[in-house]
């Protein structure tokens, strides 16, 4: 069974009954692959010769024959096409395919696939249209023709009877106008989906005044998302009367129960830097390169970069401050902004302004095309991240299958359920760490009983910088600890972070320090253990970066 969107392992059993199931790929034998190998030229085009050299794909070993393979691969998948009445199995071979052409940069292969898509979307056939339009959206290829992507499906919609399937063919043409920076459309758009659950609303109150009141509420989130200076009157007149209906349903149903753009940034420097990473033909010299290029930042480089700032730009740190989270709720003022030690809290507002602005640009530029590269190259296990693991002093034993696998998935792109999982382990590991320290991480209420406090209160306790080493604490309150900046262990807790912000630049840099944590004192310690010698490397020990200092465990 193929499931494009795993790259790792992108077949899964068709059936599977306890410990038995049907074969995958990496259940051939040598024997089979020649068989394969011999035989697929014969077959003729088609899904299955398609499937058949996409599995020869996965299973092989040889770079050069993977390389020859994949380029097979997508010219089969090209093969088979689509067609108007599209059905599930061509649409996953072409996700397939389009996955494997953008890792391998077959460019005339992807341009290729795109124009396969773009004719099915032009039949403008309501659900063949709306499904090829999400697998060029989530795949990030089309960008060229988003202006005729909304238009084409924005008439498909017109045509489709059922309120539930016009609002996601309008959702996807959301999507692509959001691509393609047209507020007017976006917002046209937003309004009509206000207008389906509304019109859904009134057609649900005679069955279901549960569901009429939370379709009321859509329509209100709905016309809320529209600009302000784009809404019409008769929405704003909606707007007013919403609240009111949505009140009135909710009270009828208790009868029922009987629950800002800036200047573009050049990454060439950052991207040179990939490229030799990317030189290292070794999976774990590889890796330590790509570690050991981009130290972490240090918080006096932090510290002088925001008072730098601040020098340079005195208008901008003269006037009030108010930080909104991107839910709209104001999360900060400049007035009562709090520090840090001996950090005020202006500087160290601007500390972590400054820094969010680098990880953004560490996570396009440098992290995330060089994951992808890694990734598509070098295959790694459950086991082979557990090694790493079990050498870190930072990762109490009770948490390495969390940590195993919350890093096999960021490794395979899948890092909305990676943070999902870091942001409670790490909070868990820093609170191991301070406890061998010999830090109290307790605390005793009034009635004699005991709880353990949040990640951003252990980070205010004293002697967290000497546990953590100062520059892996200041990382770890940049990215986890709130208000500002990315708060990821709160947003995490409370529910709070969207898809897209579970996909981010954040996240993604979460994954990798957690990584860094973990390989740095492993491949030390294999350095160590070798007579290789070391001097000149690019990939030499850098036993200050991910490290926490080893602590005194004997009684005094």
């Amino acid at each position: 069974m193929l499931k494009p969107d795993r790259w790792e392992s992108p077949y899964l059993p068709a059936m599977q009954f306890g410990n038995r199931r049907t074969w995958l790929p990496e259940d051939l034998t040598d024997v089979h692959r020649g068989f394969l190998s011999y035989s697929y030229a014969w077959l003729p085009s088609g899904a299955l010769r398609a499937q058949v050299i996409d599995v020869l794909f996965v299973s092989a070993v040889d770079r050069d024959e993977r390389y020859k393979l994949a380029s097979e691969s997508v010219n089969a998948w090209i093969g088979v096409g689509l067609h108007g009445e599209l059905n599930r199995a061509e649409e996953q071979g072409w996700r397939r395919a389009v996955e494997i052409a953008l890792r391998y940069r077959f460019t005339e292969k992807v341009t290729a696939l795109v124009d396969l898509a773009m004719e099915t979307i032009r039949l403008e056939q309501p659900r063949s249209a709306w499904q090829i339009a999400r697998a060029l959206h989530e795949s990030g290829t089309g960008r060229e023709h988003a202006d005729e992507i909304v238009e084409r499906l924005r008439n498909a919609s017109a045509t489709v009877e059922d309120l539930g399937f016009q609002r996601e063919i309008l959702e996807q043409v959301r999507s692509w106008a959001l691509t393609n920076r047209d507020s007017a459309v976006v917002a046209e758009v937003e309004e009509q989906i206000g207008d389906l659950w509304w019109e859904e609303a009134k057609q649900r109150k005679s069955s279901s005044h549960f569901m009429a009141r939370d379709c009321f509420g859509n329509a209100y989130n709905e016309y809320k998302r529209v600009e302000r200076s784009r809404r019409s009157s008769r929405m704003n007149k909606r707007l007013a009367r919403l609240p009111r209906k949505i009140r009135e349903e909710g009270e009828l149903a208790l009868e029922e129960m009987h629950a800002v753009e800036s200047d573009p940034i050049d990454l060439t420097m950052l991207r040179d830097q990939v490229d030799e990473v990317l030189k290292e033909e070794d999976s774990l010299r590889a890796m330590a390169a790509w570690f050991a290029r981009v130290p972490l930042e240090s918080v006096q480089q932090a510290h002088a970069t925001a008072k730098q700032s601040m020098r340079e730009n005195p208008l901008s740190h003269l006037f009030s401050h108010t930080t909104v989270a991107a839910d709209g709720r104001t999360v900060q003022h400049s007035a009562s902004a709090r520090g840090h030690g001996d950090i005020p809290g202006d500087v160290w507002s601007e500390m972590l302004r400054q820094w969010e602005l680098k990880v953004g640009i560490l996570a396009q530029g440098y992290i995330w095309p060089a994951l992808v590269e890694l990734s598509t190259r070098h295959k790694f296990n459950h086991g082979d991240f557990a090694l790493l693991v079990r050498s870190s002093a930072f990762i109490p034993p009770e948490q390495e299958r969390h940590y195993v696998t919350a890093l096999h998935n960021g490794y395979y792109g899948r890092l909305s359920e990676s943070i999902f999982m870091l942001a409670p382990v790490v909070e868990a590991c820093v609170r191991a760490c301070l406890q061998r320290a010999g830090i109290e991480t307790r605390n005793i209420r009034a009635d004699d009983t005991e709880i353990e406090p949040g990640l951003s209160a252990l980070m205010e306790l004293d002697g967290v910088d000497e546990a953590l080493t100062p520059d892996l604490a200041w990382n770890i309150r940049a990215l986890y600890c709130g208000p500002l900046g990315p708060n990821l262990r709160n947003r995490v807790a409370h529910g709070l972070l969207s898809e897209s912000e579970s996909n981010g630049a954040a996240a993604l840099f979460a994954w990798w320090l957690a990584l860094r944590l973990a390989f740095v004192p492993f491949f030390n310690g294999m350095m160590a253990d070798s007579s290789e010698p070391q001097s000149g490397s690019s990939t030499e020990r850098d036993p200050g970066a991910g490290q926490t200092p080893p602590h005194d465990d004997s009684e005094e």
